[in-house]
């Protein structure tokens, strides 16, 4: 009889803690909620640099995986309609179009420039007749060059040493994105 009176108030405890439990938790009964869209988790995406004031600007654009020159290439094409509306422009000179060759390793990549003249530097030392000013298009191709490669490689960008070679000058520059102001 003893038994039977324990397993009786034992089963009589669970009841009232779980009813107590249920009653008290605070959560109110609701109907099916929408939970949106699925996750999709990684989406490809390529980063460019443009220039707003006198910063670099990342901007990310929702394309599928592109080589190096590919990205580049997109850099050289100019923001979009919609990113020069929001103040965004390039100050990539009109003779870097054309075929800019790179290579690129785990934490360097080697761009040259197709130009007949010296491209403005950040580095006036090397180009004494240029006036001295931080060159925002060597920051661009720095910027968006070393974040495809750290990207790829699963790297920080600013271990990332971009070198450029001016064809027909003979000295080459090397930059790391860090040195441009971003903002």
């Amino acid at each position: 009889m003893i038994f039977r009176t324990r397993r009786a108030a034992a089963a009589l405890a669970v009841v009232v803690v779980s009813s107590m439990a249920a009653v008290g938790c605070g959560i109110a009964p609701t109907g099916v909620r929408d939970g949106g869209e699925p996750a999709v988790g990684f989406r490809p995406s390529v980063r460019l640099y443009f220039v707003s004031g006198a910063r670099l600007r990342a901007v990310t654009r929702p394309i599928p995986s592109l080589t190096l020159k590919e990205t580049l290439d997109l850099l050289l094409d100019g923001p979009s309609a919609d990113e020069r509306k929001r103040g965004l422009r390039t100050d990539l000179i009109a003779d870097v179009h054309g075929p800019v060759k790179v290579s690129a390793g785990r934490a360097r990549v080697l761009i040259t420039l197709p130009l007949s003249r010296p491209y403005p530097t950040a580095r006036p030392e090397l180009f004494p007749t240029e006036a001295p000013r931080i060159d925002l298009s060597m920051g661009q191709l720095t910027c968006t060059a070393a974040g495809a490669v750290a990207a790829r490689e699963n790297i920080d960008p600013d271990a990332v040493t971009v070198v450029f070679q001016h064809r027909g000058i003979g000295q080459n520059e090397s930059f790391h994105c860090s040195e441009f102001p971003r903002g």
